[in-house]
């Protein structure tokens, strides 16, 4: 499963991006990885490591590691924030446990802010990237009523107010905010799902616009292993 979720975070990423990858995001990191090296898109690629546009990759634990800066220029956080501020930061992921029909994400707690059932790590710079942001990218692998919800229990952050791209990548699909119609369109499904699974699986009202189904062939497969050899990825599964 996360290796055709992997797929369809490279298949959003465009030629000419600038790509942004935050801590413990190790989906986005090899879709971005993917995208690049792959499918051979022209992107650079950015991250909490402040390496810019590296080499190579070998996913360890954390995504922020220092290792990455290895044979590459260095593009300090702060400067990178700047560029979303002009306007020149073009993809930015998030790993929102909920996400809500108007755009708004969750990921610091699980309940009531005061006294919340479960507390979560925090959006470190979620509120104000993800409206600056031209595309944000969300992913979540427990796609149900739980996590793709009516309204957030906690607004981290939002783009209810911006008028950046808006896309969710989950275990069951690709879906796409339109804002001009304030809907939900479900683009892309897996062989395991359809239209119906995710409209039964989402709080929210979504629409179908299917485009396609994405599967994943060997050589996809073997590029993915190559760069998490210790399949870390799949911790994620579980």
């Amino acid at each position: 499963m996360i290796d055709h979720v992997i797929k369809a975070i490279a298949q959003l990423i465009q030629d000419k991006e600038r790509v942004y990858v935050g801590l413990n995001s190790i989906p986005a990191l090899i879709g971005s990885f993917m995208a690049r090296d792959f499918y051979k898109k022209d992107i650079k690629i950015l991250g909490v490591a402040e390496a810019y546009n590296p080499d190579k990759i070998e996913i360890s634990p954390s995504t922020g590691s220092p290792f990455f800066i290895e044979g590459s220029s260095i593009l300090p956080t702060t400067e990178a924030f700047d560029l979303a501020q002009k306007g020149k930061l073009d993809v930015m992921f998030l790993g929102p446990v909920q996400i809500d029909e108007e755009t708004n994400v969750n990921l610091s707690v699980i309940g009531d802010y005061n006294s919340p059932k479960v507390r979560l790590p925090g959006g470190a710079a979620t509120a104000y990237i993800l409206p600056l942001v031209k595309k944000g990218i969300l992913w979540n692998l427990r796609h149900s009523k739980s996590s793709l919800v009516k309204k957030v229990d906690f607004i981290t952050g939002t783009s209810k107010f911006s008028n950046n791209k808006i896309f969710v990548v989950t275990n069951l699909g690709v879906l796409n905010y339109c804002r001009e119609e304030k809907k939900w369109y479900v683009n892309y499904v897996y062989p395991w799902s359809n239209f119906e699974i995710i409209r039964d699986n989402t709080a929210f009202s979504v629409y179908p616009k299917i485009s396609g189904i994405i599967d994943i062939n060997e050589e996809e497969k073997k590029f993915i292993q190559s760069v998490d050899p210790y399949n870390l990825r799949l911790a994620l599964e579980y």
